[in-house]
């Protein structure tokens, strides 16, 4: 045999044994780490417009004092109302506003939805639009968005801005779609660098954890499945738990102490967080000045998201606020429940 044929012999076997390594890890269910969540006493869901249900907590104020509610949106996306946050922001119903804590759809509690196209930025807009014209029935409202929730919040004000009495970003994700000039993107900390009299501390790097994931084979079978078939080719259940498995690890990058660190309490939706993502996001910048709501910008000491991504949210608006809070990180209420509560209570008072 030539040294042709011998190579090729051999490459042909490595390939085959690649080939049934990935198909057997492809098969296997994943390992439940995390026990999906379950309602607590106070869920209730919404029936919505598509068919779909929405899961909410509503707490209500403790003076019926007619003012606006407050809304909560989580981060993701694909992410979940955690019970901590609910504790947490349960506390502004002695101010005499309700408050309302919603999973986005095909998260959380929310119902799962059978098309990947079923989920996009566009409908998470419209979802909110519904909760709170025809849902809740406000007028106007104040919103609160964590991390990816304040992507919905800023392009939602543009599209409604008489509906929007206050809005508080927290831990805010990068502002959506990136900045450009002459098509080429702009690097944001040049634009907002960071000052110095802000001390931060860079906390756990999780994008290896999310790169390990990734590269499951059951996440690049159902990424292609749902990018090019718009099928899901991999159940829910198994994607959820990759994506509640790889948050038990992340975590440890939300915080200055892992120590702080709460359980994981199961309500990830995986292909929430591919579908929204590989979204498009329209230019809004241009038209943020016409809301004139006031804006609250809390940003944690040891938050991974820069100085700038947070400060381009208090630049564009035209009436923008920003508090960095020490000793926290991304879920600043772990670490700093009280202090987070008081700025917040303080910034809706006035």
């Amino acid at each position: 045999m030539s040294i042709i044929k011998k190579i090729l012999k051999w490459i042909g076997i490595v390939l085959g044994i690649v080939f049934f390594i990935f198909l057997i890890l492809l098969i296997v269910p994943e390992k439940e780490i995390v026990a999906p969540i379950s309602p607590s006493e106070n869920t209730q869901y919404w029936k919505m417009k598509e068919g779909f249900q929405i899961a909410y907590t509503h707490v209500k104020s403790i003076d019926s004092l007619n003012n606006p509610p407050v809304i909560f949106l989580h981060g993701g996306p694909g992410g979940y109302v955690h019970s901590s946050i609910i504790e947490t922001l349960a506390e502004l119903t002695k101010n005499g506003n309700d408050v309302y804590f919603y999973d986005q759809r095909g998260s959380g509690l929310s119902d799962r939805l059978p098309k990947y196209s079923d989920i996009s930025f566009e409908k998470h807009l419209l979802d909110l639009h519904e909760i709170i014209s025809e849902k809740i029935k406000a007028e106007k409202v104040i919103l609160v968005g964590q991390s990816f929730g304040s992507n919905i919040i800023s392009h939602y004000s543009v599209r409604h801005p008489n509906r929007i009495h206050k809005i508080v970003f927290s831990s805010p994700g990068t502002f959506k779609p990136y900045r450009q000039v002459n098509g080429q993107y702009v690097n944001i900390d040049s634009v907002y660098p960071a000052p110095d009299s802000l001390q931060f501390i860079e906390p756990y790097d999780f994008n290896k954890d999310v790169d390990n994931m990734a590269l499951k084979p059951k996440a690049m079978v159902a990424s292609v499945g749902a990018l090019l078939l718009n099928k899901k080719l991999i159940s829910d259940k198994q994607m959820d738990r990759m994506l509640n498995t790889l948050a038990s690890q992340f975590t440890k990058g939300m915080v200055c102490d892992p120590k702080n660190v709460l359980p994981e309490e199961g309500g990830g939706g995986l292909y929430a967080y591919i579908g929204t993502n590989s979204d498009d996001y329209p230019e809004i910048r241009d038209k943020i000045q016409n809301v004139t709501a006031p804006i609250l910008v809390l940003q944690g000491q040891c938050e991974y998201h820069s100085f700038g991504a947070a400060y381009e949210y208090v630049d564009l608006y035209a009436n923008g606020t920003y508090v960095l809070i020490e000793g926290a990180g991304h879920e600043i209420w772990w670490e700093q429940k009280e202090r987070y509560i008081e700025v917040i209570s303080r910034f809706i008072e006035e």
